[in-house]
């Protein structure tokens, strides 16, 4: 995998488009799961297996709050759903999906990228400012207490990691 950033630095921290753009890939891939998750059902909406059904293929159901019943998928439609499949989705319901997005995105919005500059040094003595992207929220500014400086801190790395298989996802975005 190629590294298009500048070869005299260690640290992606000094692309700050890059940091932008991973920012700007969470944000839309967010509000994809949100409206996906959203129309599948909503807030309202949780989703169980009829266990009358077979134990090969079953129907999914959704509950609503006033207890009413509708089906997702019923045995026998084409496309019927495994047993497997429908426990994973079951779990994964859109109330669900939708806590885990708020949380995600409240995350992401805690860890915003800051644009700043910082004097770089160069090996004949020399100084210059070059521009830095680093976390709102782990760094604080002072190199001794700052739990992590630079961008994409350890959160966002994780929320990087969590969303990896969808589309857009950049490999280069969790390395270093």
């Amino acid at each position: 995998m190629s590294d298009t950033r500048d070869p005299d630095t260690t640290t992606p921290s000094f692309d700050v488009a890059k940091a932008h753009a991973m920012v700007a890939w969470l944000e839309n891939t967010l509000l994809d799961t949100k409206t996906i998750a959203e129309r599948a059902g909503g807030d309202s909406a949780v989703w169980h297996l009829d266990e009358t059904a077979s134990r090969q293929f079953v129907n999914l159901v959704r509950r609503h709050p006033e207890s009413s019943i509708d089906h997702v998928v019923t045995w026998g439609q084409t496309g019927a759903i495994s047993y497997p499949d429908a426990t994973h989705a079951a779990r994964h319901h859109p109330r669900h999906e939708l806590a885990v997005n708020d949380y995600h995105r409240a995350l992401l919005a805690l860890h915003r990228v800051e644009e700043t500059t910082i004097t770089r040094y160069d090996d004949d003595g020399t100084s210059r400012s070059v521009p830095y992207a680093t976390c709102g929220y782990c760094d604080t500014g002072n190199p001794y207490e700052s739990p992590h400086m630079g961008y994409p801190c350890p959160t966002i790395r994780g929320l990087l990691r969590a969303h990896r298989d969808l589309p857009g996802f950049n490999p280069e975005w969790t390395e270093a």
